[in-house]
């Protein structure tokens, strides 16, 4: 056994192994999508995920709009759990203008699974230092979405191979064919390619809801793909614009792209701007210039003040497809559409005044030492690219400022008298804020959203007695302020909604006044190490929704919940580590059961068992008791009749699930992967509703005997189940895919084999392509098992038995003998290497 310091840094780089390979971070992809089956292919090939001698970077180029970026997340989301670690990082270019490459670096780290605590990152040289040490153990995938061909980008996130372990690969894409040096790897250029005539039939997605067109619309089909070049983002646009519109408009917008020029794509995206409304055309015009990867929420709060009805507007963007919502929330906008936008605002300058937006660090400047046009200024950023020092902004510089709603700063300061400045704003990004308050008379009276993320402020700093004069202030971004240990009083800010301390590491209290913001819906204390208890004056504030107190990381210490916790009557959503490494951890309060709003709960216990009053949770639908160490589940569980999901992800103490469980007749997925339970109850029979059960390396050791009866059962993950030994014939009557573990398979692909065996060898007779005989030679054991990766998109022994649906569908049924083929293939190789 290890001395206590070693276990303790075991047990931590086991934890972070783990969660890596358990945390798969898949890209949203449209379900519309304009597929690319033959290039998806060929880049699957090309990465070669096999080999492991070298670290190998893909240069995907092409035009603007041929889709790019989507090819990048399909490949991404193939093969993303063939490595420690994945990280995809959209719109390199526009991000590192925005908020310089700084950020770019923290976020690769954060998503390669490098602590919080050791990412500190005060320019760009520390952040190629970290990279450079920290992942060069890790086996990663990591994409660069949106590079230009210099060495200014990659050179700080990706320079040199050594950066990275053997076998990573890193995607980078651009609309330039010169590739940047990669010292000590192997490069290789893939280039994206217009659609095929017939692959571009799919256009009719969009603008049909189908896979074809129908008969009298195969004409102006043709014709739309004809116009538009086959590029995939045209298609997608036009093809939406389309759908939205009365049938007799049809000729009217096909006329109109037909006036339009070869290859201008943007002209051809206008028309579906234009037909937007004026308040969805601002709101497009907003995320163009600045909230492209940027959460929603903060962005709809401004439209809100503005008088709009943002829910409605983003959504008439979606249905439009000139917008996405990530599965992060976030908006996302083709590089295109983002250009269109831009040049949009760009075109609104006359007489030498500026533009409405200013976006450019450049442009800005020029705007603040100008004495005119500043009244047409609504939405101004002063980037942190080019600014080596705090800018310090004056009254002379921000008067005249008097459309201003959104202003976003870095690393800059305010001096002096600002009496009657910036009367309309209602943003201020104010990341790098120095300690040092400068300035004197600035009310912001229309302010709602106020984000002062990464800054210099702690609890003594002077601009808090400036805040409370808010009184609109709805929104305070606080994440990553290190200096602070205590919150400000907020008393006076009586409509804050969401107060977001994330990532404080050395915050130690809350203040008590956070008990008199009634409005308040949304807490964020992640990541605060020190903060030990919620202040029980949270449990009176009735409008509470969301509490969110997650330790990343180990479990050194844990929180504490009030025992009043269940006055919060309409709490929905609860996420609170109360599990220690060194204690017992704290105890889920028996007035738990008395939140009869709560939708999900997310909680690391100690060894306390839930309290019975657990079961009393009636609205609950997602329970996640990951990380715990408790040894028992309650029967009480039984009552929780609207659960979906149940998560015991390395609960190892616990061996076994109530009888109970037969009750949650609305559970859809389960999750007892990495935990201790050795086998199922029958009563589990009961769950009908059931579609996943994820039991990846458990301790199970009798395969459940009622599988075959769960009816709607989709995907069942048996991946490192060493006890598991026989994979029974009732796997027929299972939909879908099933994830075999290696020595499941080492026993299991002679009865795969013997059970497909004699329908493959009746097609072998006819040239059936993936014909295999016992005595191939070595070789083409081989290719039969490079091509593994494309037939499955997986390492792990993933093999697609959709035996239920196989007499319905010959397709399915010859992509089934193709990977029973690639299993034959694998395990003669085996025995000829033997």
């Amino acid at each position: 056994m290890c001395i206590n310091g070693s276990y303790a840094e075991f047990s931590k780089e086991f934890v972070r192994k783990v969660s890596a390979e358990l945390k798969v971070k898949q890209k949203y992809v449209t379900e519309n999508l304009v597929e690319r089956i033959d290039q998806q292919h060929a880049l699957t090939e090309l990465l070669d995920v096999d080999s492991s001698h070298d670290v190998q970077l893909v240069w995907i180029h092409g035009m603007g709009g041929i889709g790019k970026t989507t090819l990048a997340m399909a490949v991404f989301n193939q093969l993303c759990d063939h490595f420690e670690g994945c990280s995809f990082l959209l719109d390199v270019q526009e991000t590192t203008k925005r908020k310089g490459i700084e950020h770019l670096q923290r976020q690769l780290l954060q998503d390669l699974g490098v602590k919080a605590a050791d990412i500190t990152i005060t320019d760009e040289n520390d952040g190629i230092k970290i990279i450079s040490k920290k992942l060069q153990n890790r086996r990663v995938l990591v994409v660069l979405d949106d590079v230009p061909d210099h060495q200014e980008y990659t050179g700080k996130l990706a320079r040199e191979a050594s950066w990275f372990k053997v076998g990573s690969r890193i995607i980078i894409t651009s609309r330039r064919k010169m590739v940047p040096p990669f010292k000590g790897g192997t490069v290789k250029t893939f280039e994206a390619e217009p659609m095929e005539f017939k692959e571009s039939l799919l256009f009719s997605r969009h603008a049909f809801g189908k896979e074809t067109p129908r008969d009298d619309s195969l004409d102006l089909s043709k014709e739309a793909i004809r116009i538009t070049g086959g590029l995939p983002l045209a298609l997608e646009v036009i093809g939406s614009k389309l759908r939205t519109s009365d049938r007799g408009q049809w000729n009217h917008i096909m006329g109109t792209l037909q006036k339009i020029p070869d290859r201008k794509v943007q002209d051809s995206l206008k028309i579906c701007y234009d037909a937007l409304r004026w308040e969805v055309k601002n709101i497009f015009l907003d995320i163009a210039c600045f909230f492209i990867n940027e959460k929603k929420t903060k962005a709809m709060y401004m439209w809100q003040a503005c008088d709009f009805e943002p829910e409605l507007a983003v959504q008439e963007l979606v249905d439009a497809s000139l917008v996405r919502l990530t599965d992060e929330n976030r908006f996302w906008m083709h590089d295109q559409l983002r250009d269109l936008g831009r040049k949009l605002v760009r075109d609104e300058r006359h007489h030498g005044k500026p533009c409405s937006r200013i976006w450019l660090h450049e442009d800005a400047l020029k705007v603040l030492r100008d004495e005119e046009g500043k009244e047409n200024v609504e939405m101004l950023s002063l980037s942190s690219e080019g600014l080596s020092e705090y800018c310090v902004l004056t009254k002379h510089q921000l008067k005249n400022f008097n459309s201003l709603k959104f202003l976003s700063l870095c690393r800059s300061n305010f001096s002096g008298d600002l009496e009657l400045v910036l009367p309309k704003l209602i943003w201020l990004s104010w990341h790098s804020c120095p300690g040092v308050f400068q300035r004197t008379n600035l009310h912001l009276k229309n302010l709602v959203v106020l984000d002062l993320s990464e800054s210099s402020v702690s609890g003594t700093w002077t601009g808090w007695r400036h805040i409370r004069m808010c009184n609109e202030l709805k929104i305070l971004d606080l994440q990553r302020c290190d200096h602070l240990t205590k919150t400000p009083d907020l008393s006076m800010c009586t409509k804050l909604e969401r107060l977001i301390l994330k990532d404080c590491i050395n915050l130690i209290k809350i203040d008590r006044s956070v008990g008199k913001l009634k409005c308040l819906k949304y807490l964020n204390a992640s990541g605060c190490r020190y903060l030990r208890e919620i202040p029980r004056e949270v449990c009176c504030l009735d409008g509470l929704v969301d509490i969110v107190m997650i330790m990343e990381g180990g479990f050194k210490d844990s929180h504490k919940l009030p025992d009043s916790i269940g006055r919060l009557s309409r709490l929905q959503c609860l996420c609170v580590s109360l599990r220690s490494s060194f204690k017992d951890g704290q105890k889920l309060p028996d007035s738990i059961g008395r939140l009869e709003r709560l939708q999900s709960l997310r909680v690391s216990l100690g060894r306390s068992t839930p309290p019975s009053s657990l079961g009393d949770l009636k609205s609950l639908t997602m329970l996640v008791l990951s990380w715990s160490k408790i040894a028992e589940i309650p029967e009480s569980i039984g009552g929780l009749v609207k659960l979906e999901l149940l998560s015991l992800f390395y609960c190892r103490e616990v061996k076994k699930l109530p009888a109970s469980i037969g009750n949650l007749n609305s559970l859809v997925e389960l999750n007892i992967s990495m935990s201790g339970i050795t086998q199922l109850p029958d009563a589990a029979v009961n769950l009908q509703k059931l579609r996943v059960i994820d039991m990846r390396g458990c301790s199970i050791r009798r395969w459940p005997g009622f599988l075959g009866n769960l009816k709607k059962l989709e995907r069942l993950d048996i991946y490192d189940c060493k006890y598991l030994r026989v994979i029974p014939s009732a796997i027929r009557r299972i939909t879908s895919s099933l994830k075999v573990s290696l020595s499941a398979w080492d026993k299991s692909c002679d009865r795969y084999w013997k059970q497909l065996e004699v329908e493959v060898e009746e097609e072998e007779e006819g040239g059936n392509p993936f014909a295999i005989s016992r005595n191939a030679p070595v070789d083409r054991l081989r290719r039969w098992r490079q091509a593994q990766p494309v037939l499955e998109a997986s390492r792990r022994f993933r093999y697609t038995l959709d035996l239920k649906k196989e007499e319905e569908n010959q397709q399915t049924l010859r992509k089934t003998r193709a990977h029973a083929q690639a299993i034959r293939a694998a395990y003669l190789f085996k025995m000829s290497k033997d």
